[in-house]
């Protein structure tokens, strides 16, 4: 296959995995955190070395998060505190105190649970309907990105929940992170895993592969990531997480011919149900003490 655009992580070659499917101009509707188009993307690239997956195609998706309304993401909001409570516990394992920083906060849902959990939490958050929701709650989210956040702060604890993938510059995220957290503290990074058993079973058609996520990670390009970034890996698992019944009907409905999807019935939003599927990363990670700035 035609070579094209170097690794975003190791800077070798890359080849085409999959052309683009996408058949209708892009909107920040396309990147909505509830979308459910999955196996939607545009055009992925394999690094022939490390294995990275990227959309060399989208250069700059900032402006559509900017843009960003999606009302099905606050009306589970009740759902998305249960998973912020859960990652809170593993960090209580390691640090019960702090200043939290949330990246990628969305309408502040891990702040406020780590405000009641006894941290001194805020967060930052590109789209000005999210941010706005947060504020409307008087929780501290300021509209941004992390590169706003001062290099003078810096933080015991910062968390990137399902962020990383939406980014086309991972370390330089990462490097971000290493460089506002305190010599002593932890950062927790959540993504996708693309070598996960569900992910090869769905192929292209996995619910991860979306126009919104434009690197796709799996153990060994993470560990290489953090590496790279100054970032050590001091402990990780498989997260999981909670959705409502109806929520989850129609997602799994995605997967049937139109003439056989059933709509989900009334009663099913009020079931919550923990799910783990096995197919993401959680990894808390530490200053690697013989970081070279330099080093690549």
């Amino acid at each position: 296959m035609e070579e094209t655009e170097q690794c975003r992580i190791c800077n070798s070659a890359t080849k085409l995995k999959w052309d683009s499917n996408v058949d209708e101009a892009l909107s920040s509707d396309s990147f909505a955190i509830t979308d459910a188009h999955y196996g939607k993307t545009s055009a992925v690239y394999e690094c022939i070395e490390c294995g990275f997956y990227q959309c060399s195609d989208l250069p700059e998706v900032l402006s559509y998060y900017q843009d960003l309304e999606d009302q099905a993401y606050e009306q589970g909001r009740k759902e998305r505190l249960l998973q912020s409570n859960a990652l809170l516990r593993e960090l209580k394992k390691l640090i019960t105190s702090g200043r939290l920083l949330d990246v990628g906060a969305g309408s502040g849902i891990l702040v406020e649970a780590a405000i009641a959990a006894g941290y001194k939490a805020e967060g930052v958050e590109p789209s000005n309907w999210l941010q706005g929701e947060a504020e409307k709650r008087n929780l501290p989210v300021s509209k941004g990105i992390l590169s706003d956040i001062s290099h003078e702060r810096s933080f015991d604890i910062i968390t990137l929940v399902d962020v990383l993938e939406h980014v086309v510059n991972p370390l330089t995220l990462l490097k971000d992170i290493r460089t506002r957290l305190a010599k002593q503290g932890f950062a927790l990074v959540v993504t996708p895993d693309c070598n996960s058993f569900f992910a090869k079973c769905l192929g292209r058609r996995w619910w991860h592969y979306r126009v919104a996520h434009v690197g796709y990670f799996n153990r060994e390009t993470l560990k290489k990531s953090c590496h790279l970034s100054g970032l050590e890996i001091v402990g990780q698992k498989r997260p999981g997480w909670f959705f409502t019944m109806d929520y989850l009907w129609v997602r799994v409905m995605q997967y049937l011919p139109t003439w056989m999807r059933i709509k989900p019935m009334n009663w099913m939003s009020r079931i919550t149900v923990p799910i783990n599927l096995g197919d993401s990363l959680l990894v808390i990670l530490k200053h690697q003490e013989s970081f070279s700035n330099g080093s690549r």
